[in-house]
């Protein structure tokens, strides 16, 4: 357990700052509705942005730590999860490894116009292989049950097709994701509703104190049932009628009894689990808000304006987004604020995104800008939230000198490489250089630099920076050469001397103290 929790810690910062970065973007998009012009001529421009956004908060931290939910459970049964950390850890790489390079490809231009999951498809076979790591942490720790719970027999039927669902759900052949590019997509929203049911069922059995047993098991099938239906309808015979993904989308009432029966029976409240039962609150109303904005009278005048946009803030940035918490909070103490400041960062987006869209559905007459501003408000206060805690968090201490070294060779080719990144044709242009595509590969090799020297401040201080010194007088000399033989401009001049001068300052004095 102890190499579980300790993968866990390790792992928290890095999801922290992906969302983060999640949100900053989600601001600058923001702000770009506003009229705000800076970033629209570089790669952050507002389709790239919306894109990050979205690809972020439905791939990113979130859905890593639901994943963490049957070893919560495994936890909760005294079962050891140190061999399953073991395979975690690749799992959480090739995840974090998919995040990359989606946002690398996305902020390049690499779309798919989708509303959703705008990435390359071929992307998608990262996280299946990642899937594989995961098995094999579930198969690891089962072993140790003399009798196996029924929810892992179940699990283990899906953990094999989840998979093989995925790479087939986001073909963009036979795919439903390409298929529900302009909606309406009622069947789509009742199979991304009932995949969240189980996972309730397991958070609830989680912290009930007594087992329980679940009842009216019907009303989940049915629900179900009609996914298949309707997926199978899509892939056999061809697109359905409004009507019929009308009649799947209602479907989705039947969640409603079943969870509220199952939260009483594990008499769970929202004193005593807040973020869990804020979850469920959350899933209810944006079910039963889903259902009304499908009839057609009120779906045609509100779809795809800010009431829906503000319908997936709940969904995700409160639902979901607490669903995940819930799962962290039983193996990471959260702080005792966050329920309450992020709450208020949801309703300062939700109620003026809501009444924006009922003024642009014609319903309302007032100006939007107002509550543009208001949404752009609740996500510098997100910024300010995340960043608060992670300040808390913090502990800081005087740097010594080879500490110094690494943090301003992470500023400079680290922080370096993010900036030249996503503004480099228009420094470039201004500095009076000529710019390349070709360049990109050495801003990510500038980069990979700040990365070892990032590393470099708590570990293997010495051996990265002589290592990253030597790199430096490598490609420092590189480009010296190509400036003397025209092949370059004067900027190689100056990244040359640039760098071997920094690598100097290590191998000739810091190396030597």
């Amino acid at each position: 357990m102890e190499n579980f929790n300790t993968l866990i810690q390790k792992t928290l910062p890095t999801w922290t700052w992906i969302f983060f970065i999640s949100i900053l973007v989600g601001a600058i998009y923001a702000a770009q509705l506003l009229g705000f012009s800076l970033f629209s001529n570089t790669l952050l421009n507002p389709v790239t942005t919306r894109s990050l956004h979205i690809t972020l908060m439905l791939y990113g931290p979130i859905m890593l730590a639901l994943s963490l939910l049957p070893f919560a459970l495994f936890a909760k049964d005294n079962l050891n999860l140190s061999d399953a950390a073991k395979y975690l850890k690749n799992y959480f790489f090739l995840w974090h490894l998919f995040l990359f390079m989606a946002g690398i490809s996305i902020l390049l231009g690499a779309q798919r116009g989708l509303a959703f999951y705008d990435f390359a498809y071929e992307l998608n076979f990262i996280l299946a292989s990642s899937g594989i790591f995961y098995i094999i942490a579930i198969f690891k720790t089962i072993k140790q049950y003399k009798v196996q719970p029924v929810w892992v027999k179940v699990s283990k039927t899906v953990l094999f097709s989840a998979p093989i669902a995925l790479i087939i759900l986001m073909n963009p052949v036979i795919g439903q994701v390409e298929s529900t590019i302009t909606g309406p997509h009622g069947d789509n929203t009742l199979g991304m509703s009932f995949t969240l049911i189980p996972l309730f069922y397991l958070m609830i059995k989680l912290y009930a104190k007594e087992e329980i047993k679940p009842r009216l098991n019907i009303l989940w099938i049915i629900p179900l049932v009609g996914y298949i239906a309707s997926v199978s309808h899509r892939i056999f015979i061809g697109e359905l009628s409004y009507s019929q993904e009308w009649f799947f989308q209602w479907l989705t009432f039947f969640y409603a009894p079943v969870l509220y029966i199952w939260y009483k029976d594990a008499k769970l409240s929202l004193k005593s689990h807040p973020y869990l039962i804020i979850s469920i609150w959350a899933f209810l109303f944006v079910m039963i808000q889903g259902n009304i904005l499908f009839i057609p009278e009120i779906r045609w005048p509100f779809h795809r304006n800010d009431l829906v946009v503000a319908h997936a803030h709940v969904a995700i940035g409160l639902g979901i987004f607490f669903m995940s918490l819930s799962i962290l909070s039983y193996f990471y103490k959260l702080p005792k604020k966050l329920i309450h400041a992020w709450s208020y960062v949801i309703a300062l987006i939700f109620f003026p995104l809501t009444i924006s869209g009922f003024v642009q559905a014609g319903f309302l007459d007032a100006n939007i800008e107002i509550f543009w501003w208001l949404r752009l408000l609740g996500g510098l206060l997100a910024l300010g939230v995340i960043l608060y805690y992670i300040y808390k968090a913090l502990c800081i201490k005087k740097p010594s000198l080879l500490e110094l070294y690494h943090l301003n060779g992470f500023a400079s080719d680290g922080l370096g490489a993010i900036i030249l990144i996503l503004f480099a044709p228009q420094l470039f242009d201004f500095l009076g250089f000529n710019f390349s595509p070709h360049y990109y590969l050495v801003f990510g090799f500038m980069g990979f630099v700040g990365l070892l020297h990032l590393i470099g401040i708590s570990k293997h201080s010495h051996f990265l920076a002589e290592m990253t010194s030597y790199a430096r007088v490598i490609t420092g000399t590189m480009f010296f050469s190509l400036f003397y033989v025209s092949s370059l401009d004067a900027l190689a001049l100056l990244v040359g001397f640039y760098d071997i001068s920094y690598a100097l300052i290590y191998l000739l004095w810091i190396r030597n103290r």
